[in-house]
């Protein structure tokens, strides 16, 4: 009789070590990861998760049994302003059959900013009899977001006081800054049904006052800045019979004037103070025909009526003063825009004004926007509207 011997022996799954590691997109200004940051291992046999924190230098250290696995990521990050980003990270399907070293690089989903102003140009040019033209000012609108926005509803208007050299009249009795902003000339809004009009992350919109190129036409000025025949809007005020209306360029839609007699909407070349806004549940009609959202100015015995809109309607503001003054008195509170830009080389220079490249991510440029235009604007520009600077700014 035989004796067969069976050598038995408990399958065992053998273990490896892998290291994770996480890099910021080139471009994010901090280097440090945050101590909630955390990255998960999922195996993809039997949907067992492992989950570990990430070093301050980026690094998450697994044992696991071989198999397959996808490992993710999501966490906010600060930069060294203290402005807060979203980033996701995700290696899929991975085999681990052996130690190893893998990179996740992660993805910028979303930041906290929306639609800001990017580029200002109010200023205007010279033209060769030495008058001032400033048929070519222009404001550029900004997704600032990770997020496809919307511009259907935005609303541009210019605060009342048209200069920082004096005290604003719209104060209460204590000095204060009224809790509402006034609105001096036309607002304007961006038609469109809510879903018309998609801006991009990283991509802009220019509303001109004058939609022509106003180097070349024989209605503008050869010693202009700009080319605003490509702009996305103008603001055509065709109440007047006078302005120019740009067949290439559509229109703005005029939502409130305080004035009938100007031809143009002009910024105050010593300084305005612009406001981006947009109106509840985008309904211009419905708010202009409700007297309460108007009233006169403090002090005047012009019948006027100013239009008045909620700090909480603002999207984004700036306040852009007069260089050389003693004094700046500021229009809009400190909530909106704490601190002001200029062009210091003033009136008819051709400069712009123009936020900070603060990051560079790809090819979308992160701009500055603390809601404090003297630290997030560069001044005294050539303008470039529609172009991003390659290269972050300080």
């Amino acid at each position: 009789m035989g004796l067969f011997l069976i050598n038995c022996k408990d399958d065992v799954t053998p273990s490896y070590l892998i290291t994770v590691k996480v890099n910021y997109p080139d471009g994010f200004s901090v280097t440090d990861f945050p101590v909630d940051a955390v990255v998960t291992a999922t195996n993809t046999n039997n949907t067992r998760t492992t989950t570990l924190s990430v070093t301050s230098d980026g690094y998450a250290i697994f044992e696991l049994v071989e198999g397959n696995y996808t490992f993710t990521t999501s966490f906010v990050a600060n930069d060294n302003d203290g402005e807060e980003y979203i980033f996701n990270g995700i290696i899929s399907n991975y085999s681990l059959i052996s130690e190893s070293e893998v990179t996740m690089d992660l993805i910028l989903v979303d930041n906290t900013g929306g639609f800001i102003f990017k580029e200002i140009y109010y200023a205007g040019s010279v033209t060769d009899e030495d008058k001032g033209y400033y048929s070519d000012q222009f404001f550029e609108i900004y997704n600032n977001s990770g997020d496809t926005l919307f511009a259907d509803g935005l609303c541009i208007a210019l605060h009342e006081s048209t200069s920082t050299s004096s005290l604003t009249a719209w104060v209460d009795d204590n000095g204060e800054l009224l809790e509402r902003i006034p609105l001096t000339f036309q607002t304007w809004i961006v038609p469109g049904d809510g879903m018309e009009h998609p801006i991009l992350p990283g991509e802009s919109f220019i509303i001109a006052q004058d939609g022509i190129d106003h180097q070349t036409d024989e209605i503008g000025n050869p010693n202009s800045p700009v080319n605003l025949s490509n702009a996305d809007w103008e603001t055509y005020v065709e109440s007047s019979g006078k302005d120019l209306d740009a067949s290439a360029v559509p229109n703005l839609t005029l939502v409130y004037t305080t004035i009938t007699t100007i031809y143009d909407w002009t910024a105050s070349s010593l300084g305005p103070a612009l406001v981006l806004f947009r109106l509840p549940d985008n309904d211009w009609m419905d708010y202009v025909s409700d007297a309460s959202n108007f009233m006169t100015k403090p002090g005047s015995s012009r019948s006027t009526e100013y239009m008045m809109i909620d700090r909480s309607f603002v999207v984004d503001a700036v306040e852009c003063a007069k260089f050389d003054a003693e004094e700046v008195y500021k229009r809009l509170p400190a909530e909106l825009d704490a601190g002001y830009t200029y062009i210091e080389a003033g009136n008819k220079s051709s400069l712009s004004v123009r936020r900070k490249a603060k990051m560079i991510i790809g090819n979308r440029v992160i701009y500055k926007d603390t809601n404090n235009s003297s630290e997030d604007f560069l001044h005294d520009l050539t303008p470039t509207p529609g172009v991003n600077p390659t290269s972050v700014e300080e």
